[in-house]
């Protein structure tokens, strides 16, 4: 009998970004895969991968009524599927699926925290309050015996492992969702491009303004300044789609749009920039621009700072600091020669720690490891 792994994530289109691959990795190693989470349009794509999938609407929110119900769902659905596994990808869907998987004792529980995202970095009360409610649900959901909680990078683990006072032994450190290295590879003749990149959703605790700030003190030298993402308009923090358009009809910015695929657009940039303050995982644009042998400038920010060796394969700048962030520029694009050399080491670094095979392999390891434990006891 198949062996069956229970996936409840926010999104379809996370999931298929961050991390389709583990899916396909399981179905490849015969488990019978479903998916829980909140279908905006991938259902075509995921269906003839042999996907099962069940529809969840989760609230962005803090709606109270809207919560028990998307809970109530997957409580619901753990029982009917009755899965080996039961791998919940970021906080809200780790909260809920936590708390339902500890109320059914033979259904291992994996987490991955890919992040801590805006409520643990905003001070406004509200996100205070919630902040408050979330440790406490997070504690419970990670007080399961059969259990493996995923980091991506160390602060979150040392953070989490101490509010929830996490046994070490349950915990993992897998470095971001992986590339695939065959496909994200350096071009062979380097463009002699002047696009400077910035690719993330369009918040602005991932430092689009800064980045925006460095275009305006940069508008007479003769680069573009190129804007990637998504609106996420239920996130309080998100730039209003009028605002971006205000930019680009200035010429400060050029606004390319939601890009599924960002290897060509990196292929384009001469440098990728992320001046995130967000509460990150491990952001995978980072990994994919190393992959592609390419320049970094990011922050001295939780997980951003994991993705780079500091003047090796990038350089690490303060958040929200505009002065750095343009003399960093100025540096790599005055210095084609440590433009190329910053991008070879990065390229070497992407080799040595986000080859997707080995993320792929330490989950399926995981997987295996609890279904034994599962078993004997």
């Amino acid at each position: 009998m198949k062996k069956k792994i229970l996936f409840i994530v926010n999104t379809d289109w996370f999931y298929c970004s961050h991390r389709l691959n583990i899916g396909l990795e399981a179905i490849k190693n015969n488990y019978e895969v479903h998916l829980a989470t909140k279908f905006t349009g991938c259902e075509e794509k995921l269906i003839p991968l042999g996907f099962n999938l069940h529809p969840i609407v989760f609230d962005r929110g803090s709606n109270l009524i809207k919560t028990v119900r998307s809970f109530f769902q997957i409580f619901f659905l753990i029982k009917k599927i009755k899965p080996d596994i039961v791998h919940a990808i970021t906080l809200k869907p780790i909260i809920f699926g936590g708390f339902a998987a500890k109320f059914l004792s033979n259904v291992a529980f994996v987490a991955s925290v890919s992040g801590l995202g805006y409520l643990f970095i905003s001070s406004d009360l509200k996100a205070l309050i919630l902040k408050f409610f979330a440790k406490f649900f997070i504690r419970l959901s990670f007080s399961k015996e059969k259990l493996k909680v995923i980091f991506q990078n160390q602060e979150d683990l040392k953070k989490i492992s101490r509010m929830c006072n996490l046994n070490l032994e349950k915990t993992d450190l897998i470095k971001g969702s992986g590339v695939d290295l065959k496909f994200f590879k350096p071009l062979k003749k380097e463009s002699n491009t002047k696009n400077i990149l910035f690719a993330s959703r369009l918040l602005k605790s991932k430092g689009l303004i800064e980045f925006v700030e460095s275009a305006k003190a940069m508008k007479s030298k003769d680069f573009t300044f190129l804007v990637a993402g998504m609106f996420d308009k239920e996130n309080p923090d998100c730039i209003s789609e009028a605002q971006i358009n205000e930019w680009e009809r200035n010429g400060i910015i050029k606004y390319c749009g939601y890009i599924k695929n960002m290897r060509e657009l990196i292929y384009e940039s001469k440098v990728i920039v992320l001046p995130s303050y967000y509460g990150e995982g491990l952001p995978k644009i980072l990994i994919e621009a190393a992959a592609c042998g390419k320049p970094i400038i990011t922050t001295d920010n939780q997980g951003c700072r994991d993705a780079i060796i500091p003047n090796e394969t990038g350089i690490l700048i303060p958040a929200r600091d505009i002065k750095a962030l343009i003399s960093a520029l100025n540096k790599l694009l005055n210095s084609p020669n440590l433009c190329e050399k910053m991008g070879l080491a990065a390229r070497n670094y992407a080799l040595e720690n986000f080859d997707i095979k080995h993320v792929n392999e330490k989950h399926l390891g995981i997987y295996a490891e609890l279904i034994k434990n599962n078993w004997i006891q």
